[in-house]
């Protein structure tokens, strides 16, 4: 559920990157065009053109990233970060709109990288005072939240100080259930507790909330299901904690791991329904994530085709039999797909594995061996330069791969999995990803590559795609980590 919160920003953050492109394009036009001397006498009908695609080209951008954090927490390295990444995204795409429209502005490159370059700074500029504003002045904007908590003493500050990190949440009061009469009007984390077990209804049906927060130690809940129902019936919106989630979650996750949970209440068979599960996605994320699959398998089925024709003649005079090798392999929580690659084998190279496990370099469930004696000596080479893997970009396009994401296992390794060796199946396999540009030839502990495939995961974005991708050229052009 996308909160009052997450809305707001949408808005409030769009507006004020607006605002700072717009003062970037007014600072290049009077910098470039009027102290340089840079700009043409371009017409009014060529810079609503160019102005219209920067804005769109801003729009774009501007959705590619998530907006869904809370802007107040984000540091100024991560503002300078998030700027040269926007900033860089933008110019590209303004680029290629102004090249694909013919637009008379393309010539002007001083007008393009002035916007640019004062965009970097104004950027944070204008991120650091919308967070002065929002949290210095909320209840100004007329937005803002008015909560109240009811919860017991032990449990209010953490809870107050949690509600209080969100900008548009402002807690008006708490009701501890416990307090005596002498500690009503007293204060506990700056917030004044406003009434006791005896008192908190009268306070609820009298104070201007719009949410309740109720944290308060309950088994069964059935003394409370009467306090709910009117809360219910006021129209307030309610927050209850679950204690019997907290002690599931104590039993059979981490913090680490329960961290990675999302929790949804649905329905099932007239009853309710909690459903825990890991975090997935967000759909822009993985809409986006598959666009990039299908152009970049595109482009690489195209520079691929002629180099698997050149290839295909020494090795198939090394070694005759099929020029691709296709095995079944274990894709996402456990489907089964057919992953293809150069033969970069002798033919009869799973049959003689049999023979050579105990000279396995790595310990675990995954094979590797120096000097493979089932390697042709083109195989070696592909491997090396990594044309082996270069039809997986027809399995991408299919779907059955991703770009980047984890090394698929075989059936045979898959078969002696543990429970927590399947986490690292919960994305879509991929042709690179974090353990092959992090020296692969390196690692010899299967558990060190499950901590790698997870690290991803648990850390996914598309800009960590990007990387991974240029790594992965960098380490194949460098010729380290394939062996």
């Amino acid at each position: 559920m996308i909160t009052k919160r997450e809305k707001l920003q949408y808005v409030y953050v769009f507006l004020t990157d607006l605002a700072a492109l717009a003062a970037s394009v007014i600072l290049a036009w009077l910098i470039v065009g009027g102290i340089m001397g840079q700009l043409l006498p371009y017409s009014v009908l060529d810079w609503v053109q160019a102005l219209v695609l920067l804005v769109l080209a801003y729009t774009v951008t501007f959705f590619c990233f998530d907006q869904t954090e809370n802007i107040v927490k984000r540091t100024r390295g991560q503002e300078a970060k998030l700027s040269i990444k926007s900033n860089l995204l933008m110019m590209v795409i303004y680029s290629a709109f102004l090249t694909l429209s013919k637009a008379v502005l393309q010539d002007s490159r001083y007008f393009l990288v002035g916007v640019v370059s004062f965009n970097l700074f104004l950027l944070p500029a204008a991120h650091g005072l919308l967070k002065k504003l929002l949290v210095k002045a909320p209840d100004s904007l007329q937005n803002e939240t008015l909560v109240g908590i009811v919860t017991t003493g032990d449990h209010a500050g953490k809870m107050i100080r949690e509600i209080s990190n969100d900008w548009s949440r402002r807690v008006c009061g708490v009701a501890l259930l416990e307090a005596t009469g002498d500690a009503i009007g007293t204060k506990v984390e700056n917030i004044e507790i406003k009434a006791n077990y005896d008192t908190f209804m009268n306070w609820l049906r009298r104070a201007a909330l719009d949410e309740v927060y109720i944290d308060v130690p309950m088994d069964s809940g059935e003394s409370f299901i009467p306090y709910l129902e009117e809360m219910e019936s006021m129209g307030l919106t309610v927050h209850f904690r679950m204690p019997l989630l907290d002690r599931i979650e104590e039993s059979c996750c981490n913090e680490t791991s329960s961290a990675r949970l999302c929790r949804d209440l649905g329905r099932c068979a007239g009853g309710n329904l909690v459903t825990m599960a890991t975090i997935e996605p967000k759909l822009r994320d993985q809409i986006l994530k598959r666009l990039m699959d299908i152009l970049g398998s595109l482009v690489g089925c195209i520079i691929s085709i002629p180099i698997i024709a050149i290839t295909a003649i020494p090795l198939k005079l090394e070694s005759p039999g099929p020029l691709f090798f296709k095995q079944k392999r274990v894709g996402r929580n456990g489907r089964i797909f057919y992953i293809h690659k150069l033969r970069s084998m002798y033919m009869d190279a799973e049959e003689r594995k049999k023979e050579l496990m105990a000279q396995n370099e790595m310990n675990g469930l995954m094979f590797k061996m120096q000097d493979d004696p089932r390697i042709t000596k083109v195989g070696k080479f592909i491997r090396k330069t990594s044309i082996d893997e270069l039809p997986q970009f027809f399995d991408v396009l299919r779907g059955d791969m991703s770009l980047v994401g984890t090394r698929p296992p075989t059936l045979d390794e898959y078969k002696q999995y543990e429970s927590h060796h399947k986490r690292r199946l919960s994305m879509k396999p991929g042709i690179t990803g974090l353990w092959q540009v992090s020296g692969r030839s390196d690692i010899e502990d299967f558990e060190d590559v499950v901590k790698l495939d997870v690290e991803y995961i648990d850390n996914w974005s598309l800009w960590g795609d990007i990387k991974i991708l240029f790594k992965t050229v960098w380490v194949v052009f460098a010729g380290r980590g394939a062996k």
